[in-house]
C-alpha cells in the first residue's frame, strides 16, 4: 500500500490542550471532506519533527501539523529539503501564521485542503551558538524573549494575549535594555535596544503585528527594532503594535534585508516561533521559496 496523500501529527498539547480536544473534530471533517488521512500523535517537540520527517520521507505529498505556532515552526524543520507539502490545522494558544496564511480555523483550513493554492513560500533560519533552527514566523531577542520565558513559566493559564500582557508586566519591572550591534546586509545599526525581531511573516503572540509589512514570499527578512524606553512610555506605546501603528513612533526602527547578524552587551535569548533557539550572538537569513503550504482566502502574508 502506498503513502496516505495526507498525514496529519498533532500535539495534543498544543494550546493548553485545545489540539487533543479537537483531534476529534478534525478527523471528523478530513472525512466529511473525503480526504484520505491519517492523524498520528507525538509526544513532544522532537518527536513531531521527526514524525513529519518521517512521513515526508515516505512518500506522504502532504504533512499537516495540528496545533498553534510552535507547532507550525516544528514541522517547518522537520519538512527542511523534503518536497512534501505543508497543511496547516490551527488550534494553538496563538495561531498567528495560520491566520497569516488566511486559516483562520479548522474548517477553513480542511477546504483550504481539499481545494486551496499550494504556494512555495520562504522560510528564515537562525543559528545561534546552541543551535540552529528554521522557522515561518518571528524570532525576537531581546525585551519580548524575556517576556516568553516569563509566560512559559506562569502557571496560571489567561488565554494568549492575557497570559502575554501579564507575563509582559512582571518582566518590565526588573527589565534593563541591552546594547545591541545589528548588521543589515552589512548596513551596522548599534545602541541600547528593548528588542529586535526578525520576521518572516506579520505577527506574533496572538495579534501583535510587529513587522505588519512582511511577506512569506518577498526573499526578505522584516527587522523591528525597538530603541530604549522609559516603562511609561514603552506602556503607553504597546498597544499600536496590537494594530501594527507602532512602526511610526520615534523610538522604532523598520529594516528590511537578507542577512542579519545581532550581538548584544550581556546574555539574551533568542525565540523563534515562540520557541527557545538559543543565546545571542544570532545569525538571521533568509531562504526563499524554501517551503510548500497550503493557503486559505485572504492571506495577507503571501503578497
Amino acid at each position: 500500500m502506498g503513502a496516505l496523500p495526507l498525514v496529519v501529527v498533532a500535539n495534543p498539547a498544543a494550546g493548553n490542550g485545545k489540539a487533543g480536544r479537537v483531534i476529534g473534530k478534525l478527523e471528523h471533517l478530513l472525512t466529511e471532506a473525503n480526504i484520505p488521512h491519517e492523524i498520528v500523535l507525538s509526544t513532544s517537540g522532537s518527536d513531531l519533527e521527526d514524525r513529519v520527517r518521517a512521513a515526508a520521507a515516505g512518500g506522504t505529498t502532504t504533512v499537516g501539523c495540528l496545533g498553534g505556532d510552535g507547532t507550525v515552526g516544528l514541522a517547518a524543520n522537520g519538512l527542511a529539503g523534503t518536497e512534501a507539502t505543508l497543511a496547516v490545522f490551527p488550534s494553538g494558544t496563538a495561531d498567528d501564521f495560520a491566520h497569516a496564511i488566511g486559516l483562520r480555523n479548522l474548517e477553513t483550513a480542511v477546504r483550504a485542503c481539499a481545494n486551496g493554492p499550494i504556494v512555495r513560500i520562504d522560510t528564515a533560519k537562525v543559528t545561534t551558538p546552541d543551535a540552529t533552527r528554521r522557522y515561518v514566523a518571528i524570532a525576537s531577542c531581546g525585551f519580548d524573549s524575556e517576556v516568553n520565558e516569563a509566560a512559559n513559566a506562569m502557571t496560571v493559564r489567561l488565554g494568549s494575549t492575557g497570559t502575554y500582557v501579564a507575563a509582559l508586566v512582571k518582566t518590565l519591572s526588573r527589565f534593563t535594555p541591552a546594547m545591541f550591534t545589528i548588521d543589515v546586509d552589512g548596513v551596522v545599526h548599534s545602541g541600547a535596544h528593548m528588542l529586535v525581531a526578525v520576521g518572516n511573516s506579520t505577527s506574533y503572540g496572538g495579534g501583535m503585528k510587529v513587522t505588519p509589512n512582511a511577506s512569506v514570499v518577498d526573499g526578505q527578512l522584516d527587522a523591528c527594532m525597538l530603541g530604549a524606553l522609559g516603562k511609561g512610555a514603552f506602556l503607553r506605546a504597546f498597544p499600536r503594535v496590537f494594530r501594527g501603528t507602532h512602526v511610526t513612533h520615534p523610538a522604532v526602527t523598520m529594516v528590511r534585508g537578507k542577512h542579519i547578524e545581532i550581538e548584544t552587551d550581556r546574555h539574551v535569548m533568542v525565540y523563534a516561533d515562540g520557541e527557545r533557539v538559543g543565546p545571542t550572538p544570532a545569525t538571521f537569513e533568509i531562504e526563499p521559496s524554501s517551503l510548500s503550504v497550503i493557503v486559505g482566502p485572504n492571506a495577507r502574508a503571501v503578497r
